[in-house]
């Protein structure tokens, strides 16, 4: 374990960042009317207004991003992409681009992105760069979503700021003036915070291996990285990654796992079995120096199954931990 904290740390010399969360309008994501805009929809185009004032007028490195779900279940996407910008404006233009045109960073971009949402509380997006807010203008959050089937996505929203959409979206370059009625936000600069995304790949015993978190991603304790429905009694590996961007998710179908996906990259694999009831978990220590503030660690169980597929394994659900104060 030792060994496992230094590569941690190793990989993990990032920029400081002070222990807080931006919270647009409140840190309250169990009130607020429940709205469609944009994951409980297909195909559409959503912008939202963040103020300076938000932030304090302060620069900060936004490392996550939280949204409040009005229901708890799993959603898929065929994608989503997150986009951030900084906008001189007062209000959002009508115009998507306009709103974009300072310069804006992909933050996100994911195909076949299911989340796993729980109601009345913060849920992470999975976002994958930080971004660089300067502290002077406002910013734009957009969401292009497509292919959205499941459960319910409407997520909790008061009247404060501000939101410009299109549904149906094909490539317009306009949409609606919402008003303030955007999505409630919550934008992680130094916090900890973990969120389960994606799906496992049905096994011989017609269950989806499963990702747990036990803990918390707090820089220097120990977080407990969870299986369940495997087989019993059979291999296991963890795959432990820093990152989920392209060129994944992976299908495995390729190799002879239909429907399996490998989710994030990998650095570290911690081989070990499932006890008899499919059930298994490893301790895994965080650092707890301070320029770990940031760091991201994702994690994917792969279990034996010979019956499964050609290929003789599943894969489950993956974990996300932003590591933090």
């Amino acid at each position: 374990m030792h060994s496992l904290a230094l590569v941690l740390v190793w990989f993990g010399l990032t920029t400081l960042a002070p222990a807080q969360s931006f919270y647009v309008p409140s840190d309250t994501p169990t009130v607020g009317t429940c709205n469609a805009f944009p994951f409980s929809t297909s195909d559409m185009r959503y912008q939202a207004l963040v103020l300076a004032s938000d932030f304090g007028n302060a620069p900060t490195m936004i490392r996550g991003f939280s949204l409040a779900p009005c229901t708890t279940g799993e959603r898929t996407f065929t994608r989503i992409t997150m986009k951030l910008a900084h906008l001189a404006a007062p209000t959002l233009a009508t115009t998507f681009d306009q709103n974009l045109a300072a310069g804006a960073a992909t933050v996100m971009d994911i195909p076949s992105y299911t989340w796993q949402m729980t109601a009345h509380q913060w849920n992470d997006v999975d976002l994958q760069v930080p971004f660089a807010y300067n502290g002077v203008d406002n910013l734009v959050v957009e969401f292009l979503v497509t292919g959205s089937t499941g459960a319910g996505g409407n997520m909790h929203r008061d009247a404060t700021h501000q939101r410009v959409y299109a549904g149906s979206y094909t490539g317009q370059l306009t949409g609606t003036n919402g008003g303030l009625t955007a999505f409630k936000m919550r934008l992680i600069a130094g916090d900890a915070s973990l969120q389960v995304f994606g799906a496992g790949c049905t096994g011989s015993n017609t269950l989806r291996p499963s990702l747990s978190f036990n803990g918390t991603a707090q820089r220097g304790t120990t977080l407990a990285v969870h299986l369940a429905d495997a087989l019993p009694s059979t291999p296991l590996a963890l795959h432990v990654g820093t990152s989920s961007a392209f060129p994944f998710p992976l299908d495995l179908a390729v190799a002879g796992a239909p429907g399996c996906l490998l989710y994030h990259d990998v650095f570290f694999v911690a081989p070990l079995s499932s006890d008899p009831l499919g059930t298994a978990a490893l301790a895994f220590p965080l650092p707890r120096f301070q320029n770990t503030i940031g760091l991201l660690l994702y994690f994917q169980w792969a279990a034996a199954d010979l019956s499964a597929n050609s290929l003789g394994l599943t894969t489950s659900s993956y974990g996300r931990a932003l590591v933090g104060n």
